[in-house]
Parts: C-alpha cells; sequence; structure tokens
C-alpha cells in the first residue's frame, strides 16, 4: 500500500502538474481552497472510474471537519482500492488548504494514472496473445506510431512473448555450449602447441645423432673415398664387410 504524505515536489514534477492542469481544464487560480474539499477530485476519479466513484457521497462542504470527513470516506472507498492511501496528517493539510498540498496531491494523481495505463497496456498484450493460436508464430498488428506531429498506423510484427522466452533460454544454453567448446579448443591448442615445440626438440637432437665418416677404396691406393652417413653403433659395418670378402686383409 502505496501511503502519500507531504513533501515538496522538484521544479520537473511541479512543471508535469502544470501541465497535466492545463490538460485537464484545472485552474491554478484558488487550488488550495478548490481542492481542500474531496470534490475535485472525485470528479477526476468519476471520469475515469464511472462504477467507482459515486458523487452523492461526498457532498461539497465548507468546515475543516466536514471535509476532513469527506477526504477520510473518499480515501477508504476509493483510494484503497488502487493499492494508495493519504496519511491523516495529509489529509488535514489538504482540508485545511496548506500551500504545495494539492499539487503533491496532483502529482500522486499523475503517477496513478501512469501506472494504470502501463497495467491496462499489459492486460490487453495479455489478451491479446491468449487470442492469438499456438501456431501463430508471427502475427501482424497494427500498432499507432507519432511520426512529427501526427499519429499515424503501421502495421509491426510481433511474436508470443511465451516463444520469446523459449527462444532466449536456448539462445543462453547454446552460449555457455559455445563457450564450454571455446575453453576445450584453447585447451587442446595449448596441448598441440606444447607437443609440436616438444617434436621439434627431438628433431633437433634427432639431427645430432647421426656420425659423418670417410671411407677409402680397398686396393686402389688412390685418392678417392666413399662417404656414408649412419647411426653409429660402436662398429664399423664397412670394415666387417671387407673383412669377408679380402682373405688377405687377415694376414
Amino acid at each position: 500500500m502505496h501511503t502519500v504524505s507531504g513533501k515538496n515536489l522538484s521544479t520537473e514534477e511541479l512543471e508535469e502538474v502544470s501541465k497535466w492542469m492545463m490538460q485537464n481544464s484545472i485552474s491554478t487560480h484558488r487550488l488550495r481552497r478548490e481542492f481542500s474539499d474531496v470534490l475535485p477530485l472525485a470528479e477526476i476519479f468519476k471520469r475515469d472510474y464511472p462504477r467507482l466513484v459515486d458523487l452523492y457521497n461526498y457532498p461539497k462542504k465548507s468546515s475543516v471537519q466536514l471535509k476532513l470527513a469527506n477526504w477520510e470516506t473518499f480515501n477508504f472507498k476509493v483510494l484503497s482500492k488502487f493499492n494508495m492511501t493519504l496519511s491523516r496528517d495529509f489529509m488535514e493539510q489538504m482540508a485545511n488548504g496548506v500551500s504545495g498540498a494539492a499539487e503533491v496531491l496532483l502529482h500522486e494523481v499523475i503517477r496513478l494514472e501512469k501506472r494504470q495505463r502501463v497495467a491496462q497496456e499489459r492486460n490487453a498484450a495479455m489478451r491479446q496473445e491468449q487470442t492469438w493460436k499456438e501456431n501463430d508464430e508471427v502475427k501482424t498488428v497494427v500498432v499507432n506510431k507519432q511520426v512529427g506531429d501526427g499519429i499515424v498506423q503501421v502495421p509491426q510484427k510481433m511474436i508470443l512473448y511465451s516463444l520469446y522466452e523459449k527462444m532466449a533460454r536456448d539462445s543462453q544454453a547454446k552460449d555457455v555450449i559455445i563457450d564450454a567448446y571455446q575453453q576445450r579448443l584453447a585447451h587442446m591448442e595449448s596441448i598441440i602447441k606444447i607437443k609440436t615445440e616438444r617434436i621439434d626438440e627431438l628433431l633437433m637432437q634427432m639431427g645430432k645423432l647421426p656420425q659423418k665418416r670417410n671411407l677409402t677404396t680397398a686396393g686402389g691406393g688412390g685418392n678417392a673415398s666413399t662417404t656414408c652417413f649412419f647411426a653409429f653403433d660402436g662398429k664399423d659395418p664397412r670394415q666387417s664387410q671387407i673383412s669377408s670378402a679380402d682373405p688377405d686383409s687377415s694376414t
């Protein structure tokens, strides 16, 4: 329950109240005196909520005590239906015509109208959604749009809010999966980099193992030589081949 009490309005709020009064043909002259009784406010609510307000319950009064009684009745029968109530001190300020109290009250009325407008739009959207069939994923509706100083009707595509929520949840789930795969990919890339560096290191080590040897051709006494590269294991395989081919080599 929102409780209204005395406060000081900002410059912007006072300008908003003044503009609203002009739009609703409410004179700023004798504002405190006029709104010291609840009847002007009851007339405003009667215009917007005719079934809720009975003006016969709020006859115009002259004394402060009777005005306060009218405020208490209106506070209980009408304002409480909008989850709003006036504090006892604020109602006494209104009945006594305290400066600034009427502006605070009208600003609360403006806020109430905004809340009611938002609630009506939300309810209308929910009713519209209920009328759509489940297989109507996309619906074209006509909305009012301000173009310059005028209002024009333009078609606009809309989807069910429940479908939007489902798509949003699916998108979030996919984002989580993508993040997990990206982390795994980064981990695999780091492993591949480490293994690549290790392989390069082993290849460099293996490049140092092969030994370089010069062998002179047997019996020729010449300068021709044959060069070969092979892994050195402590034995000379070429010498073993020469010994087996030349019997005189043992002498």
